[in-house]
């Protein structure tokens, strides 16, 4: 039987993985395919659009999932800080005013899909929080089931890897 050891890292060099986490689906052609994989035609002019609501729910996927793996809780919360200022640094491009601002806005939109996960429905969580997605990214809830079984999915499998690589980690 093999065991697998845990990589030591330190805080910054976790903050960083879940920093390269989420850029690997920011790029031009993660946003591309993502899009078209939930149904939505991306044109360029509602290309920052989608970009901005996929970058806050893989932003919150990331908090949402760490929150749910990470049982220290200082220690997860300064991994998120630090990750949370790597993010503000490198992709607001000064954009924003400060990260004090910059995070209390985003805070606000990850409360929507707190609320969302906290919602008792029949289908589960996921179909909630499936359908803030389809709300924020079409302007209204497509009535289309297989929509949300995709978003479902989606969320599920972001989730799933994104917990698996976390738990490689022995944070210090």
């Amino acid at each position: 039987m093999v065991y697998s050891e845990k990589v030591k890292v330190s805080k910054d060099q976790f903050a960083e993985v879940l920093y390269r986490w989420l850029s690997k689906f920011l790029t031009d052609k993660a946003i591309k395919k993502s899009a078209k994989d939930l149904g939505f035609k991306l044109r360029r002019k509602n290309y920052s659009k989608v970009f901005g609501e996929l970058f806050v729910l893989y932003m919150w996927l990331i908090v949402y999932t760490c929150e749910d793996v990470l049982e220290d809780e200082n220690k997860r919360n300064e991994c998120l800080d630090i990750f949370h200022h790597l993010v503000y640094k490198r992709h607001t491009e000064g954009t924003e005013e400060d990260f004090g601002k910059w995070l209390k806005s985003v805070g606000a939109k990850y409360i929507e899909y707190y609320k969302a996960m906290e919602t008792d429905h029949p289908s589960g969580p996921l179909w909630v929080v499936a359908s803030l997605v389809n709300k924020k990214l079409f302007g209204k809830i497509k009535e289309d089931a297989w929509l949300q079984l995709r978003i479902v999915g989606y969320v599920e499998s972001f989730v799933k890897y994104l917990r698996k690589a976390i738990k490689q980690y022995d944070i210090e």
